[in-house]
């Protein structure tokens, strides 16, 4: 009897234990446990950052991937698959391929001499324990040829892993506690860099504001995803295999729950009776307005949630947003420190082994540059220094464009001389440059990057890189681009197909109006959840303030700017004659803008870096089949605002034209102000009328006025030479008369 109760406490306690930590989960088969299924993930070097594989050499001794490891997942298994070639030449007995994990040696592999010069696989079984929330794998190559002295630049030294190689992680489901604290995982979890797709179940009775309450829950869901990017898949009810929010207002309750159990708005966070690691969020309230305020207390107040259980009594939606204060976008009102933009601590340290660093910027599309307009940056950095004069440098680039490179200064005679207690940093000189970047490099996304290079001191042939050498770029730099005016010509869609442009200008869409049918379709509401989620990736913010009209007639869009979605024949309000639209679309006759007739065929058909304005003439074309259209113009119901159409003939042509939206491919490929999908090929064209976006000083507006018509400068120079002419030879007679008159 001793022996039954001490196995039925330690069963208890190791059963608290795998509920509050989260242990392997078991599927119940009423008399017995069994363990879930192990799932397996295999990513390439493409997926995980390497689309072009990666060259390794005596210089480039690294590569690091980056792979996380979501929170309700154990990893059981872990190898890497590396497609590799290499010249022969090498010292196989003393060359290796090493694989850390989290900065422990996880696997070795020695180069085959057999194997030179020809394509091979090195497969490396890797140690599951090392595996955490995020798991750094760095792949180091280590070649020589010479057991007296190398030379790291030697082209013997060459080591190609091809992008098709793979990492293999085996794992299982862990069942995690019901804490609200843990939000946003597992619904979305920052350590899983895939794309996230989130089942979303809506209330039986969708109303406007309903749906706007899920439009602000997926955009947090993007903002959340980020460069991941989010999509969405409605269901009827909360799936048992996948993690599920649902929002309801009573229709809809968790297992041994009715509509008299909301007290208000709530949020509850549950498990899938079937399979217990598997989580539903249901976000709950007895009437629109309490729901949309259960979303407003998840979205804005989740990082104090805890609990399996909250009531949201009541939310602060904050101050007003300014223009243009997107946490995505790099401050353009004032000077800015790179402290502000780094993403990771020793994002700005480099070392011989990782001789670069860089930031990214992000900026807003209507910044304007214009020659002779530069970004001025003040950069302070420290290194270790050398003991004299060598091809040490540090090269400063803009999307892999050189800016300026300053050698690096060895120590001064009289600092090498003293003798002293070395302090912390006394091995390194600090510099400070002030230097501009051309206005012109820089667009709406950017890397900046600064790469050292460092040479050691050796004897002969034996001179190297050093390995001991590092370098920091100063947080405390700055950048200052608050000499660049907000301007820019519209229609723009590759601004908006970039960053959401002119809607992202207010951060939270307090500006924007999303306009759809009467009755969307389920496809419509998704296609409205999955633009939600691309609105808050551009911004990084919940769209709390968007106003959503769904109506045959909209009202209430006032002096908003404005997106419009649905098929064709669902927007028929768009044929408004005051609206001017640069191109109408149905399942039969498109109705497009035209250039100047001698101009026909060069303005319709141009390639998309030569668009060209057009007036405006039109032409009714009478024709069937699939066509997708992104449609921009001015709002007919206030100057300066834009409206916007995403549209398809058919529901495979909308669904096509908004999937264009989250293709890195296809955005770069939108432009001008009409956009027509057909398929994969997108042709872009600028029709209709443009208008202006933002403001310029006077005097600049002068000064571009006059360049761009240098005869007129050429006149006005003469003429003024001649009115000046005519005032000297004036004035110079009168003083001659005088003068006569005097003597």
């Amino acid at each position: 009897m001793r022996h039954i109760l001490f196995s039925a406490f330690l069963l208890f306690c190791l059963t608290g234990y795998s509920q509050e930590r989260g242990e392997p989960a078991t599927v119940s088969t009423g008399q017995e446990t069994a363990p879930a299924v192990e799932r397996t993930r295999t990513l390439t070097f493409a997926q995980m950052g390497q689309p072009n594989g990666v060259r390794l050499s005596g210089i480039n001794r690294f590569v690091d991937l980056n792979s996380g490891i979501r929170l309700d997942e154990l990893v059981t298994r872990a190898s890497l698959s590396l497609r590799v070639l290499y010249p022969q030449g090498m010292r196989h007995d003393q060359s290796f391929v090493r694989v850390y994990v989290n900065n422990q040696l996880s696997g070795l592999s020695q180069l085959s001499v057999a194997r030179a010069g020809v394509p091979h696989t090195v497969e490396i079984e890797l140690d599951p324990l090392l595996f955490s929330d995020f798991a750094t794998i760095r792949v180091e190559y280590d070649g020589t040829y010479d057991s007296e002295c190398v030379d790291p630049g030697n082209p013997t030294l060459r080591f190609d892993i091809r992008p098709e190689s793979t990492l293999t992680i085996g794992s299982t489901p862990l069942n995690l506690v019901n804490d609200l604290a843990l939000l946003p995982a597992p619904f979305f979890d920052p350590r899983d860099n895939r794309k996230l797709r989130l089942p979303l179940v809506l209330p039986v009775e969708q109303t406007e504001a309903s749906m706007k309450a899920a439009g602000i829950l997926a955009s947090w869901m993007g903002a959340q995803a980020f460069y991941r990017q989010a999509e969405f898949e409605l269901l009827e009810a909360a799936s048992p295999t996948r993690h599920t929010i649902i929002l309801t207002k009573g229709k809809k309750m968790p297992e041994g729950m009715s509509e008299a159990d909301i007290e208000g708005p709530s949020l509850m966070i549950v498990s899938a009776k079937e399979n217990p690691w598997i989580k539903h969020l249901y976000v709950m309230g007895r009437s629109d307005e309490e729901l949309l305020q259960a979303v407003y207390g998840l979205v804005i107040e989740g990082q104090v949630l805890s609990g399996q259980k909250a009531l949201i009594k009541k939310v602060d939606l904050g101050a007003p947003r300014k223009p243009y204060d997107a946490p995505r976008y790099v401050p353009t009102n004032r000077p800015v420190r790179f402290a502000e933009l780094i993403d990771f601590p020793g994002q700005l340290e480099v070392s011989s082994d990782k001789p670069r660093a860089s930031l990214n910027l992000r900026l807003p599309p209507d910044l304007f540059s214009w020659a002779g307009r530069n970004i001025p940056m003040d950069l302070k950095y420290r290194y270790t220094a050398p003991s004299r004069w060598n091809d040490s440098l540090l090269n400063i680039e803009i999307n892999n464009s050189l800016i300026q490179s300053f050698r690096l200064a060895p120590r001064s005679e009289q600092v090498q001389n003293k003798i002293n207690i070395d302090l912390l940093g006394q091995a390194e000189l600090t510099s400070e440059e002030a230097l501009q970047i051309p206005a012109f490099r820089v667009g709406g996304n950017n890397e900046l990057a600064f790469a050292f290079g460092f040479m050691a001191e050796g004897g002969g042939s034996c001179t190297r890189v050093s390995q001991v050498a590092r370098g920091s770029i100063d947080p405390e730099s700055t950048l200052d681009f608050s000499n660049l005016p907000h301007y820019t010509r519209m229609p723009n869609l590759t601004a908006f197909a970039n960053g959401g442009y002119p809607f992202s200008i207010m951060a939270d869409l307090s500006d924007t109006a999303i306009v759809l049918p009467a009755n969307p379709t389920p496809l419509e509401i998704r296609s409205y959840l999955n633009v939600m989620g691309l609105f808050g990736q551009w911004t990084g913010l919940p769209a709390t303030r968007t106003t959503l009209i769904v109506s045959d007639k909209p009202e209430g869009i006032g002096t908003k700017n404005w997106l419009a979605m649905g098929t064709s024949d669902r927007l028929d309000w768009l044929n408004n004659a005051n609206m001017n639209l640069p191109m109408v679309l149905n399942a039969t006759e498109r109705s497009m803008g035209l250039p100047p007739a001698i101009q026909w065929l060069k303005g319709l058909w141009q390639s998309d870096t030569e668009l060209q304005p057009s007036d405006s003439a039109r032409a009714l074309i009478q024709t069937a089949g699939s066509l997708g259209a992104i449609v921009g113009f001015e709002s007919h119901l206030a100057p300066k605002k834009a409206g916007l159409v995403v549209t398809g003939t058919d529901q495979d042509s909308f669904e096509r034209a908004v999937a264009a939206l989250s293709d890195y491919g296809d955005v770069a490929k939108i432009k001008g102000s009409v956009s027509l999908i057909r398929g994969d090929d997108i042709q872009s064209y600028s029709l209709g009328e443009t208008y202006i976006s933002g403001a310029l000083p006077w005097w600049l507006r002068l000064r571009i006025a006059f360049s761009e018509y240098p005869a007129l400068i050429a006149v006005g120079g003469a003429l003024a030479g001649v009115i000046l002419a005519i005032l000297a030879f004036g004035w110079l007679s009168g003083r001659a008369s005088r003068r006569t008159k005097g003597n």
